[in-house]
């Protein structure tokens, strides 16, 4: 039976070039998580690989943790960014798309 839960989605800190210079940018992730909600067939178990979409774009997230919320009446499902490496086009898609919300830690 499908069941809707909130992914937690926490993405890799990378370094990009800005276009014309040899100076690369850090964006820090470290403080940002971006969530959404997904219907799935079953509830993932920690180490689980999801194909997740932002966009036009598809990427892999591992589940770390998987808990119940009293409060939201749902399971959310903590998961890492499933590549090696943060390719600058995956965050663009993933920050600028209308279904991921990014909420600051605190």
């Amino acid at each position: 039976m499908p069941q809707t839960v909130e992914i937690n989605l926490r993405l890799p800190s990378f370094r990009m070039k800005a276009a014309g210079t040899e100076e690369a940018k850090v964006i820090d992730n470290s403080a940002i998580r971006f969530s959404k909600c997904v219907e799935l067939q079953t509830i993932p178990k920690q180490g689980d690989v999801l194909e997740m979409s932002a966009g036009r774009s598809a990427f892999p997230c591992e589940v770390l943790q998987v808990n119940w919320h009293e409060s939201k009446n749902t399971f959310v499902v903590a998961c890492k960014y499933g590549r090696s490496r943060m390719l600058p086009e995956d965050y663009f898609e993933i920050s600028g798309a209308s279904e991921w919300t990014s909420k600051p830690l605190l």
